[in-house]
């Protein structure tokens, strides 16, 4: 067990200490930052408050829209159609209002450009219906609060059900929107990693072999035990990242939660809930489908020969891996279809998939064992494989160099002899 650490070990600080691996963490981090700087200048853009001329000459209509400060700014110095195109024309005015009045109807008119600021034209409508409702309720002797009552919606609520075991139970609609979008996560979270580290577990089982290396290796201990131990240091280095963004996400919270645009992003979320179906049925998912691939990935890894050959073997992981991805974000969309139901039983698709119809609740607590069961064994059907595979080439590399060795040896021997004394 001690020589089975030690290669944990030398493996583990092999990795950490490499600059492939700073650029994985860090690669992640400020590609976030980029997208967090994009949403933060469009959240500002759009709250830029449009500033805009009304020529009318109904002073009700100028004083009603005057008080909509936080939809607009009116410019009052601008009474006339050409001082507006003017002012437009120096990028001075977003646009103009054109507002008329005929026997108690208002009709209006909003001119704007392509750069200025956009101008929500519903805001627009509901204020200067309300006054045509107003002055029509006027003419037909109706009193506002009637006009009012007039025009209101008919309330409408709406209910998700779920039918189970012949009964029928409330379904919350949010709850489900928080674990699709968990689900969702989970399922980036396993494509990601699979782009990052199949090759670098494909590499660690390919190296070293038919080398004088991996004879002095076998030597001291078996090919099982330096096997597994390649294979749980790289699952070692998967786990630090995982807690660096951990301990990064905790430190950066009590400064961003703060901040407008993060308020409104996750406005109408509830983190507690969010988190606890990640720590859930979904965690399972995520960290069965790290070590199934992880396994598929050094059973690719023992094919090659050559470390140079290791990008092509684990081709075929990395396609696996998308269309398990794009299965899933079909299934975001349509977890009732017959392929995926299909599709999120077959082990190498389940992790992205399988959350989905878990969050969905179409899927019954029994599929959810099976498919689970089915995905440990068939993890551990791919590790013994790769175990098998790994065994077999690295005996047949460390006899064909001890074979190399003889020979030379025996050469050396051959020649000396023949020397004359």
């Amino acid at each position: 067990m001690n020589k089975f650490w030690v290669i944990v070990n030398d493996v583990y600080k092999k990795n950490i200490k490499s600059f492939g691996f700073l650029t994985m963490v860090l690669s992640p981090i400020v590609m976030l930052l980029i997208i967090g700087g994009i949403i933060y200048f469009i959240s500002q853009s759009e709250n830029d408050i449009p500033e805009i001329a009304v020529l009318t000459s109904d002073q009700e209509i100028q004083t009603l829209l005057a008080t909509q400060e936080n939809q607009f700014t009116i410019n009052s110095e601008i009474t006339t159609k050409e001082a507006a195109e003017k002012a437009m024309e120096q990028e001075e005015l977003d646009g103009y209002l054109e507002v008329n009045s005929d026997n108690q109807l208002v009709s209006a008119n909003y001119v704007d450009t392509s750069g200025s600021d956009t101008l929500d034209t519903t805001v627009l409508t509901g204020l200067l219906t309300s006054i045509q409702l107003n002055r029509k309720a006027a003419e037909y002797g109706l009193t506002q609060q009637e006009a009012m009552e007039l025009m209101s919606p008919a309330n409408l609520t709406t209910e998700t059900v779920r039918f189970e075991d012949g009964g029928i139970t409330s379904q919350d609609s949010t709850a489900e929107t928080i674990k699709m979008w968990s689900s969702y996560v989970v399922g980036i979270a396993i494509f990601i990693f699979i782009m990052n580290y199949a090759s670098i577990i494909g590499t660690e089982i390919a190296s070293e072999k038919g080398t004088r290396i991996m004879e002095i290796i076998l030597s001291s201990v078996s090919s099982t035990t330096h096997f597994f131990g390649k294979l749980v240091g790289i699952l070692l280095v998967c786990l630090t990242q995982i807690i660096i963004y951990v301990v990064l996400a905790l430190v950066a919270y009590p400064f961003i939660k703060n901040i407008t645009f993060v308020q409104e992003f996750f406005e109408g979320i509830d983190m507690g809930a969010l988190l606890s179906n990640l720590l859930g049925t979904t965690l399972i998912y995520f960290v069965l489908g790290i070590i199934l691939y992880a396994g598929l990935a050094a059973f690719f890894g023992s094919l090659v020969t050559k470390i140079e050959d290791v990008s092509k073997a684990v081709t075929p992981l990395v396609f696996l891996a998308l269309i398990g991805f794009y299965g899933g974000l079909f299934a975001f969309a349509s977890p009732n279809q017959l392929i995926v139901k299909i599709g999120s039983q077959i082990p190498l698709f389940t992790p992205f998939i399988m959350p989905f119809r878990v969050a969905s609740e179409t899927v019954s607590i029994t599929g959810i064992v099976i498919s689970i069961i089915v995905m440990v064994l068939f993890t551990i059907l791919c590790t013994l494989l790769s175990l098998v595979m790994y065994r077999s080439n690295v005996l047949v590399y460390s006899d064909a160099g001890m074979m190399k060795t003889m020979k030379t040896s025996f050469s050396i021997l051959k020649n000396e002899r023949k020397k004359p004394e």
